[in-house]
């Protein structure tokens, strides 16, 4: 073989090598997912174990028209690669989501109906594609833009996934990459408004676990170690840790933007080698938000050291810790691990959603008590002093710890 057939030999063998630069769980990120490693992937199994979206039907209800009530669904039609997407599995593969938000007391309805969250899951023998999506603002065009996104993600993943052998990660994030032009299309196509999208994919390589994940938008994506006792973040690289994020911000969406490709500014992709035995899970910020120190109440930005949210029931007189934009990073993570830690009992993948949501319920019931009495207390006021009524109510329950949002949750523990 003569020198220059040799060489381009050597580019090609070590294009498909495998860096075995990795460390586990470290997070490998960047703007451009052809900047992360690539590592070399095993043959993904194609039987699906598990398949589930929601809430209620999830992305299989993408009609313009949005109606309140449960589609009836025909399960004799694929839909997005699968046949029935209500086969969760609650050892290793389901979702849950909620409302947070407070019941009118007259008429029983819920504020912020209905939950513009939408998520899915597909658990095969030995890879998982998650996705969940975040509808900005009320409604069901945020609802519409949010289950187009998931559906549109979906179908494109469970064909490109399996439709011819992939080698290595890159191919991976190059089905993401295609599986977020899919969303963005549908959104616009059925005339959805907007939404956050993130998309992690289980994927097994040579006896190690890698999860590739990517996001736009403010729903982020975790793993939980239990032999590590930590929970890690896989989408922190979206926004700077050192400062302070706006909330009411998502930072980037899908559907109706400027660009007709979305809003993609805080797109970013990520890597990272988890274990077998790991819960990787991902969240609408109506959970990840709620576990911020500064707005469950046990601290206060060093930046607005006066904002601090204090329930009525503390009797504490001691001033909060004050913490950096990082700091509060910290402890929100640290806040995820306490809330889902075992204890070394047995752990499945609905815990894991039941813990989460249920400590960002009971976070929030006293702002939903605090609106709900005082709708009772002001009914029939009308006119400049039902306009009172309603700051002095927003300015009390921004001082009550919690944040009343959609909170949604899929899991998938790596078998």
């Amino acid at each position: 073989m003569n020198k220059e057939r040799l060489f381009t030999w050597q580019k090609i063998t070590s294009f498909f090598q495998s860096s075995n630069t990795l460390h586990r769980y470290q997070l490998y990120s960047n703007e451009d997912y052809l900047q992360l490693p690539i590592e070399l992937i095993s043959p993904l199994s194609k039987n699906t174990l598990a398949c589930e979206s929601g809430p209620d039907v999830g992305l299989v209800d993408i009609a313009r028209h949005q109606k309140k009530g449960i589609l009836k669904v025909n399960n004799s039609i694929k839909v997005a690669g699968q046949h029935n997407w209500q086969i969760p599995n609650e050892q290793f593969a389901c979702g849950l989501s909620t409302s947070l938000y407070d019941h009118n007391p007259f008429t029983g309805e819920i504020n912020g109906e209905p939950i513009a969250d939408c998520f899915a899951i597909c658990a095969q023998e030995n890879n998982a594609i998650l996705s969940i999506a975040d509808g900005v603002n009320w409604g069901y065009k945020a609802r519409l833009a949010a289950r187009c996104a998931i559906h549109g993600a979906m179908g494109c993943l469970n064909q490109q996934l399996f439709e011819k052998k992939l080698n290595t990660t890159k191919d991976i994030f190059e089905r993401i990459n295609a599986a977020i032009d899919a969303a963005q299309q549908l959104i616009l196509d059925n005339e959805g408004s907007l939404t956050t999208l993130t998309i992690s994919i289980i994927c097994p390589s040579n006896r190690r676990w890698i999860v590739c994940s990517a996001i736009i938008g403010d729903s982020n994506a975790f793993v939980y170690s239990r032999k590590q006792k930590s929970v890690y973040e896989l989408t922190q690289g979206s926004r700077d840790l050192n400062n302070e994020r706006d909330m009411r911000s998502p930072g980037g969406a899908l559907g109706m933007t400027m660009n007709e490709k979305g809003d993609l500014s805080n797109l970013t992709y990520s890597l990272m080698e988890i274990e077998q035995g790991d819960f990787v899970f991902l969240t609408t910020d109506g959970i990840s938000d709620n576990c911020d120190p500064c707005v469950s109440g046990s601290a206060a930005s060093i930046k607005t050291p006066l904002l601090v949210r204090k329930s009525s029931n503390s009797i504490s007189e001691v001033p909060p810790m004050l913490m950096t934009a990082y700091e509060r990073h910290s402890h929100s993570l640290r806040r995820m691990y306490l809330t889902i830690a075992d204890n070394e009992e047995q752990l499945n993948a609905l815990d894991v959603c039941n813990r989460l949501l249920q400590y960002v319920i009971r976070l929030t019931d006293e702002q939903r008590h605090t609106i709900e009495q005082g709708v009772r207390e002001n009914e029939g006021v009308q006119g400049s002093a039902r306009n009172q009524f309603e700051i002095e109510m927003r300015n009390k329950v921004g001082k009550i710890p919690g944040k009343l949002d959609h909170a949604s949750i899929v899991v998938y523990q790596v078998r």
